[in-house]
């Protein structure tokens, strides 16, 4: 389903991701933990073009995306293939990055709209059932200034939802919440894993790791440095890195 070869990105002097290759099969859902700044949150903007790779390649169902090699070599596609590409990778962010001019069904409808031009009628419908989808039907008409954290977490998933896409990436959307508000959003997240919904999820929530995901990566200064299922993860890594980290988060 997401398939990324070689991927290199460097801010300044400082390589963030080392040539960091994966492949994640339709309806596998894989976490993607590690110590801050080894280039978790980097590979998911990259996979969803938000960043742009000094090197490697990209593909979706099998075809090249965003870039694409030619006669040996590689050039970028057109705008609006790209475009249309990024629409099919749905992304959750920390921050939620709601429109607070606008109600949670509004923010929801807002890119179907716009970006699909699909009729508002129809926009609504399918809006009402995303958010009923992620329970919060009722607060469909409510501001996210009305909203709690978790209420707005789950009004940006649906958002990202409403576009239709093939994966969802998921980058900390829970670390910027209040404890009690964790589970609700997680819960979200379970539901979608369970309807086969291909996910990669960026987290620190080692119980959801555990539980939901179907493979657990480990990256640390760049790289990939470990990966397996979660049982091989969390009761025998093989990584001298991943049995520091797994013992410094598991003690908190």
């Amino acid at each position: 389903m997401i398939e990324a070869e070689d991927l290199h990105k460097s801010f300044g002097e400082v390589e963030v991701l080392r040539g960091v290759s994966l492949s994640v099969a339709k309806g596998e859902v894989i976490c993607v933990i590690g110590p801050s700044g080894s280039g978790k949150s980097t590979l998911l903007r990259c996979l969803n073009w938000l960043e742009v790779p000094e090197r490697g390649l990209i593909r979706i169902d099998g075809a090249p995306a965003y870039r694409e090699q030619v006669d040996g070599r590689t050039r970028l596609q057109a705008p609006k293939r790209i475009a249309a590409i990024r629409a099919t990778v749905g992304m959750v962010f920390q921050a939620f990055n709601l429109f607070p001019h606008l109600t949670a069904l509004e923010n929801v409808m807002e890119a179907p709209v716009h970006v699909l031009r699909r009729p508002k009628v129809e926009a609504r419908a399918a809006a009402e059932a995303l958010l009923d989808q992620v329970g919060l039907a009722e607060r469909a008409d409510h501001y996210p200034e009305e909203l709690s954290g978790g209420q707005q977490q789950r009004v940006a998933i649906a958002r990202a939802l409403a576009m239709g896409p093939k994966a969802m990436l998921f980058d900390e959307v829970t670390s910027a919440l209040d404890p009690e508000l964790v589970g609700e959003v997680l819960n979200v997240m379970r539901d979608l894993a369970g309807r086969g919904m291909t996910m990669i999820v960026v987290t620190h929530e080692m119980n959801f790791a555990r539980q939901v995901c179907d493979r657990v990566i480990f990256m640390d200064h760049g790289v990939i440095a470990e990966e397996g299922i979660p049982t091989e993860i969390f009761t025998r890594p093989t990584e001298p890195r991943t049995r520091a980290f797994l013992r410094e988060i598991l003690e908190r």
